[in-house]
């Protein structure tokens, strides 16, 4: 099984490493063979004192050697890196005989904040024996392998979804115990539609009621919430959710969606380059052209979230920060995009669009034949509607603007999750439709 590819920031890391080291010791070290003690010895060295997250050489010399805890685990276990947003270095290790899920950057902060590297050595050891149980496991799948991209779809957040959350009600919910926020949900599952199969009710109680179960039943959700950070954001988006949007993925938003907003209602189009054209001839999609070489009317953010909030207009939407990554329920100024939805039509941008192929239909040389259609604007204007109703209902009784941050397979199940929340939020009746 080829392993992915090292991240560009782990293996410029690892190289500088190397380079610090051999300066210091005045040999070449080896890093991949190295024991952790003797490596340790000349981290000290570099160190020229106690490890300090806050110092961003301290910082480099931690991700450097994340990088070698990462190889030892790929050489021994076949281990891969996946894209990973919640991860600080943006990428995890996953293992393809086990679902495990392992931050090197994190552990090797960690060993160096205790002084102590040989921890990252017994996590190997510990690693080596989880892997070995799995592997001669009856219940273990013959032939089964976990790739790089199997990770990503459970474990990345890469999908967006908008929603217009009341954090009034969030934090009711989170005053709450779990034994009084599981009677509602098993109420609520209860409730649902007969159209939802009972398998997928079941699997709803396990996910949701499972979890609270295991909490400390006499203390409030607010009191426990660092173990069980996700659980109180998805709580809070399940009560407090008053408008949602569909989902996609933070790449379409970034690159596509919300470039449509910018764009605003373009006069004119630009001159094109015969790259343009050639990629236009091969079939590219006129929307992605459209979205590239349009000028924009409105100024984003190149390094903000979605490419147009910057971090003074985006905080956590939870009860208290996360022990387990990064927060996926984010709070936005919602002011940011109000003025250009409000001048959102989808039948103007429809026809921008459409007048743009034609545009470039006719500089390819083929005006009389049909510019080519293209194939996600609907599904792209569908998206930017349902944006408009939630900034709409973010506006009202409270209410704020939420980015929540999803995995490809939540993603893939919200339709469902989103029944659970009308129902917990609507009439105490049974519907049978």
């Amino acid at each position: 099984m080829s392993n992915s590819p090292v991240p560009l920031q782990i293996e410029v890391a690892l190289r500088q490493l190397k380079e610090a080291i051999a300066r210091v010791e005045r040999r070449d070290v080896d890093l991949d063979k190295a024991s952790w003690a003797e490596i340790e010895k000349s981290v000290i060295k570099l160190l020229g004192g106690a490890f300090r997250v806050d110092r961003t050489d301290h910082q480099a010399i931690a991700l450097g050697l994340s990088g070698v805890f990462a190889g030892h685990l790929q050489q021994q276990h076949n281990a891969f890196w996946f894209p990973n947003r919640e991860a600080l270095e943006g990428a995890a290790l996953g293992f393809p005989d086990a679902l495990m899920v392992l931050a090197p950057f994190g552990a090797a902060i960690d060993a160096l904040v205790r002084g102590n590297l040989a921890l990252l050595e017994e996590m190997e050891k510990d690693i080596r024996r989880s892997l070995s149980q799995v592997r001669f496991s009856a219940t273990q799948a013959a032939g089964a392998r976990l790739t790089a991209a199997d990770y990503q779809r459970l474990f990345d957040p890469g999908f967006i979804q908008f929603v217009a959350v009341n954090p009034a009600k969030a934090r009711e919910i989170w005053e709450r115990t779990p034994p009084q926020l599981a009677r509602e949900i098993r109420d609520a599952l209860g409730r649902m539609p007969n159209s939802v199969p009972g398998d997928v009710r079941k699997q709803l109680e396990s996910q949701l009621v499972g979890a609270l179960d295991r909490l400390e039943p006499e203390k409030k959700l607010s009191g426990q919430s660092e173990r069980v950070s996700r659980l109180s954001e998805l709580l809070a988006h399940l009560f407090a959710s008053a408008e949602v949007s569909g989902s996609a993925p933070e790449e379409l938003w970034t690159d596509v969606i919300l470039p449509i907003l910018l764009i605003g209602t373009p006069q004119q189009f630009p001159p094109l380059e015969e790259a343009d054209l050639t990629a236009y001839r091969q079939g590219a999609d006129p929307l992605l052209l459209y979205v590239d070489l349009i000028p924009h009317q409105h100024a984003g953010s190149d390094d903000g979230f979605l490419g147009l909030f910057e971090p003074s207009e985006i905080e956590p939407l939870t009860v208290s920060l996360s022990r387990d990554g990064l927060p996926r329920l984010l709070k936005l100024k919602r002011e940011k995009l109000e003025p250009m939805l409000s001048a959102f039509d989808p039948a103007t941008v429809s026809a921008s669009v459409e007048a743009f192929s034609a545009h470039l239909q006719k500089h390819v040389g083929a005006a009389s034949a049909a510019p080519q259609r293209s194939t996600l604007l609907q599904g792209v204007l569908t998206l930017l509607s349902d944006l408009k109703k939630v900034v709409a209902a973010a506006a009202k009784d409270g209410n704020s603007l939420g980015a929540r941050q999803l995995t490809e397979a939540e993603a893939l199940t919200d339709s469902t999750l989103d029944r659970l929340r009308r129902t917990l939020q609507g009439p105490r009746i049974i519907l049978t439709g």
